[in-house]
């Protein structure tokens, strides 16, 4: 078995690498990744992100949102998380049968302390009833991989933040995720391993799952990324993982509901959204305006679906001609926030 310590700290490029990993034919072993993350959210293949993820408090306090190929739910992960891959032949693994790689860790983990981890269901890991990992799998040309997170010291304030949907009335043919309860790992550790670093954390990991006592041991089995290997990563991260194509244009068609109370009085916008863009848009309300609202309407079909698009669709008019006593600012907070 091979090994891959990633040394970057953006999920983007995580699982860019990840795929690039999977993509690889020539890889005669198993290979395992780890990878650290600034906070981000993590949506599934199959969800709405809209639906799963408040975008405006991700925004405000820089939470990279993408999505990953695997289906499932939205997992929130910072860098108090500890995310893990295996990539393996599809030929020899039956696909959704998670315990052939989690049961690995579970030991470790049971080796460090942590006594009371254990598998619930089909793909998460427990303790003290509360979940502390997910798990999702993806297979392509007879490869795959089976990936998850384990929660070690993650921030769980930021989880419940921004996994939890503002107020809006949305109708969505998306997966809605289950919110869990949720537990650090860390408390339920041996004293001894309560001190370590995630990084530190990740290398107990190591040390165990290859059943070796310290990482020069197996100093061989890591695989170091080249030159052009970084370079086709970048690739994928330019037109996947950081691509609002991949991550907003593959929600499904939902409707959305905006309803705000102003000096100039009511509006109410009935939004149609597909493949993150308007597609549809009616406003009603007890506004008084000088022009007909509906150009505002014809103006934004096709746009983005995103404060900031909305902002430079609606520059050449003059809000207070359609809205008395409304700033554009407050306009465009009532459509996206």
């Amino acid at each position: 078995m091979y090994y891959v310590v990633m040394s970057s700290h953006d999920i983007r490029r995580n699982l860019a690498t990840e795929q690039y990993i999977l993509n690889q034919e020539d890889f005669d072993e198993a290979v395992i990744l780890f990878y650290i993350q600034k906070p981000c959210v993590i949506v599934g293949r199959n969800q709405n992100v809209r639906a799963e993820v408040d975008l405006s408090y991700a925004e405000a306090n820089n939470i990279t949102i993408t999505r990953r190929l695997s289906g499932g739910g939205a997992v929130y992960d910072d860098l108090g998380n500890l995310s893990f891959s295996f990539v393996v032949n599809a030929d020899h693994e039956a696909f959704g049968e998670f315990k052939r790689f989690t049961e690995p860790l579970i030991a470790a983990l049971h080796e460090m302390g942590a006594v009371g981890a254990e598998i619930s269901g089909r793909n998460d890991l427990l303790i003290d009833g509360k979940k502390f990992s997910g798990n999702a799998m993806y297979t392509k040309n007879k490869k795959m991989y089976s990936h998850g997170t384990l929660m070690f010291d993650v921030n769980l304030d930021e989880v419940s933040r921004v996994l939890t949907v503002s107020e809006k009335k949305l109708a969505s043919k998306g997966t809605k995720s289950v919110r869990s309860r949720v537990t650090n790992l860390k408390p339920f550790l041996s004293k001894e391993y309560q001190t370590l670093t995630t990084e530190e954390f990740r290398d107990q990991l190591l040390v165990r799952l290859f059943k070796v006592d310290t990482l020069d041991a197996i100093k061989e089995h890591e695989y170091l990324l080249t030159q052009e290997d970084e370079a086709a990563i970048d690739q994928l991260v330019a037109e996947i993982y950081a691509n609002d194509e991949w991550i907003f244009g593959e929600e499904p068609k939902f409707t959305i509901k905006r309803e705000e109370k102003f000096k100039g009085g009511l509006i109410e916008a009935n939004i149609s959204v597909e493949k993150g863009r308007i597609a549809a848009i009616t406003i009603y309300g007890d506004y008084f305006s000088q022009k007909d609202t509906k150009d505002i309407e014809v103006l934004l079909v096709g746009c983005e679906y995103k404060s900031g698009a909305i902002e430079q669709r609606l520059k050449p008019i003059s809000i207070n001609e359609y809205f008395n006593n409304i700033t554009k600012a407050e306009f465009i907070q009532l459509l996206v926030d």
